[in-house]
């Protein structure tokens, strides 16, 4: 699990490492903090990228490190929720690639995003009704700590787990690859595959093969709370 020192910090990091360790420890799965702010040389940054199977954290530039995780590695970009009133929109795109998932774009890596909401933020709780104007006057009376990539964030625990669950350790229980139609809807309608390796039930040897499933652009009631709407195939 990835943290930032600076801004767009995981405020319940320890919390969600603690529940994740305790539900998950018995399968074979350890949850660390890593923070490349930390680290001393670009050495120890590929020798502690190299030593994982999965990277999870907020859209930033140290989750470019996921181009040295281990082949068919899994990264988890969770995408900040950006109201339409300030900028921003182009880092919570489900209907296409990210600029981090440009990167990541038919590359060896198994590429997720999931879409924060109005719950992620601690920032003018009880000021007027969610999405109301009084929240958004309160929002942009602090516009320079609300502003995506200023704003620090929460993600639920449960989040995490679903996605280590139903998506990691289900496609890590199949040496020979789980089909597409059984991995594509895996997750909640807050996911989006942006780029997964599956195998083609269709051929008659089922070989590996890289997928996206982005969702549909256009305005939905997902949309206008996570972004976009529904997980669906775009080839």
């Amino acid at each position: 699990l990835t943290q930032r020192t600076y801004r767009r910090a995981w405020l319940n990091l320890p919390t969600v490492m603690k529940q994740c360790n305790t539900k998950l420890n018995d399968r074979g799965v350890i949850f660390i903090e890593v923070n490349v702010e930390d680290t001393s040389s670009p050495y120890e940054q590929l020798i502690l990228h190299r030593s994982l199977d999965v990277m999870i954290g907020v859209h930033g530039a140290q989750l470019t490190q996921a181009v040295v995780l281990p082949p068919h590695a899994h990264v988890l970009e969770i995408l900040p929720w950006v109201p339409s009133y300030i900028r921003g929109n182009w880092v919570t795109r489900r209907d296409a690639p990210t600029p981090l998932g440009v990167i990541y774009h038919n590359t060896d890596l198994n590429h997720a995003g999931y879409s924060l909401d109005r719950t992620s933020t601690d920032l003018c709780v009880g000021v007027g009704e969610v999405g109301s104007e009084e929240e958004k006057d309160c929002f942009l009376g602090q516009r320079k700590i609300f502003i995506w990539d200023n704003r620090d964030f929460n993600v639920e625990p449960e989040v995490i787990i679903q996605y280590i669950e139903k998506l990691v350790l289900f496609m890590r229980d199949d040496e020979m690859g789980k089909l597409c139609t059984e991995v594509k809807d895996r997750l909640d309608e807050r996911f989006v595959l942006y780029n997964v390796w599956c195998a083609d039930e269709e051929e008659e040897e089922s070989t590996l093969s890289v997928s996206h499933y982005y969702a549909e652009a256009g305005p939905t009631a997902e949309g206008e709370q996570y972004g976009m709407g529904r997980i669906n195939l775009v080839s």
